[in-house]
């Protein structure tokens, strides 16, 4: 996957979803916070962690991912919502969805996702 050029790579805030429909921040100011590479056929969010924590990274393949526009807020509530690029798939632990709110623009993520191979969820 790192061998394919970069769509695109920007700063982003990131969900995770967990069971009960609760959603989880990681830190945006640890070890500069998240980053999500797009890249033709998957993309990669990766966050540095800082020395004491075990760094975070989701690589995800376009052949088995959805994407969808939506608003998503802190644990599931609507406090602090943002507006978002949500995606669902699997990677080597299982199904995961994540909601992603670009540096870039929402805009711009989508079309380069749309490039990459990323199909739109209903």
């Amino acid at each position: 996957m790192a061998t394919e050029p970069e769509l695109l790579s920007t700063s982003a805030f990131v969900r995770v979803r967990r069971p009960r429909n609760t959603w989880v921040n990681w830190n945006h100011r640890l070890g500069g916070g998240p980053v999500l590479t797009i890249r033709p056929g998957s993309i990669e969010l990766s966050a540095p962690q800082g020395t004491l924590l075990e760094s975070r990274s989701i690589r995800l393949s376009s052949e088995t991912s959805t994407m969808q526009r939506a608003a998503v807020g802190w644990a599931g509530t609507p406090f602090g919502r943002r507006d978002c690029i949500r995606i669902s798939g699997s990677d080597e632990q299982g199904n995961i969805e994540v909601a992603i709110s670009p540096e870039a623009g929402t805009e711009v993520t989508w079309q380069a996702l749309t490039v990459a191979g990323f199909a739109k969820s209903d």
